[in-house]
């Protein structure tokens, strides 16, 4: 059981800040989708799609498992509506992926999308999240699993706030030449 005094598990920090960082990503792809060319757009919801696509794997296949084991029953109806809205995301990812650009439900598609995907960040970082974070549950192993899965599924490093990620020693090694070759190159 959570016990609410104590602070909150800086590995569970880990899971959220990068829940949401992806969120405010999400938000400001949106933003720049509501202001520009329809050319502009289309690489603006690919790169959305992209972002959703491992965000939502994440969530659906670690992250809420995980979680519904150790939320109490206002956390279970929490979680039932985000993967109800999670649903729907999907469903419309899958729409636009397959929807021509040129067609004229391509942009409402879109709003409808940025409409599900932005209830669903208020939803999730009004309230899961906080919940979410005071649960007691193995964060070291959820955050390891999480990080070696989106590595998996995006096939490059992981960066969050601007620092790599390491899951494990090899990839130490190589995440730092990364930054030293960097550095050396500027």
């Amino acid at each position: 059981m959570a016990n609410h005094t104590q602070p909150i598990e800086a590995r569970a920090t880990f899971i959220t800040l990068m829940l949401r960082e992806d969120h405010r990503n999400l938000r400001q792809l949106f933003e720049q989708f509501d202001n520009t060319t329809m050319t502009k757009k289309r690489e603006i919801v690919r790169e959305a799609l992209a972002v959703l696509e491992v965000h939502t794997r994440l969530k659906e296949e670690l992250i809420y498992p995980t979680w519904r084991e150790h939320v109490h029953e206002q956390g279970l109806d929490l979680m039932d509506e985000a993967r109800e809205t999670l649903h729907v995301v999907h469903a419309l990812i899958n729409t636009l992926k397959n929807m021509d650009p040129e067609d004229t439900r391509y942009e409402p598609m879109c709003t409808a999308l940025k409409e599900q995907v932005t209830h669903h960040i208020n939803e999730e970082e009004g309230k899961m999240l906080l919940l979410a974070e005071r649960t007691d549950l193995d964060w070291e192993r959820l955050a390891t699993h999480v990080a070696q899965r989106r590595q998996s599924l995006e096939q490059k490093p992981l960066w969050l706030l601007g620092v790599p990620v390491i899951v494990n020693a090899r990839e130490t090694v190589c995440a730092t030449r990364a930054v030293l070759s960097g550095r050396s190159g500027g």
